[in-house]
């Protein structure tokens, strides 16, 4: 299954992947998200593994999930690999140079442990998932920056 969604952000494409490849920040924007810890490596890059508390279902119990790094292209391009034992999903960052802005398209290839029959019903819950962590992940940026920023999350099919 593959979920996509864009979003603008009005920083320099450096300043963005900065913040988009430390998973670190990832608890500033995505609310089922418990912790991250890094088990590899110094700060972010290729080979960096995190072990990562998420909590993907409400009503079920935390999962302990393996975060890999598995493609780094600065300030281009990053990919991860996310496994929980029941779903292993290819989460790619492409961030683009709007002119002083970036824009950030994050693509998810998911293979997820649910049944056939649900997995539309998980798509959907994931996409929103992506559109709503992509605004706050927006939103992480106030602290870093004096301006407002001015947003549009939108399918990746959308101009």
């Amino acid at each position: 299954m593959n979920v996509e969604r864009s979003v603008a952000i009005d920083r320099p494409v450096d300043e963005v992947f900065a913040f988009v490849s430390d998973p670190k920040n990832d608890l500033r924007w995505c609310h089922k998200l418990v912790s991250v810890e890094q088990v590899v490596g110094e700060g972010p890059g290729p080979g960096g593994r995190y072990v990562v508390v998420h909590k993907p279902v409400p009503g079920r119990p935390e999962r302990e999930m393996a975060y890999e790094c598995v493609a780094w292209d600065p300030p281009r391009r990053i990919e991860w690999r996310e496994d929980d034992g029941t779903d292993v999903i290819r989460v790619t960052y492409e961030l683009g140079n709007l002119g002083g802005r970036t824009r950030v398209t994050q693509r998810d290839d998911a293979e997820l442990g649910a049944p056939r029959l649900l997995q539309p019903l998980f798509k959907a819950g994931i996409g929103r998932d992506i559109a709503r962590q992509l605004g706050r992940r927006v939103a992480g940026w106030r602290p870093f920056c004096s301006v407002s920023l001015a947003f549009r999350v939108w399918p990746a099919s959308a101009p």
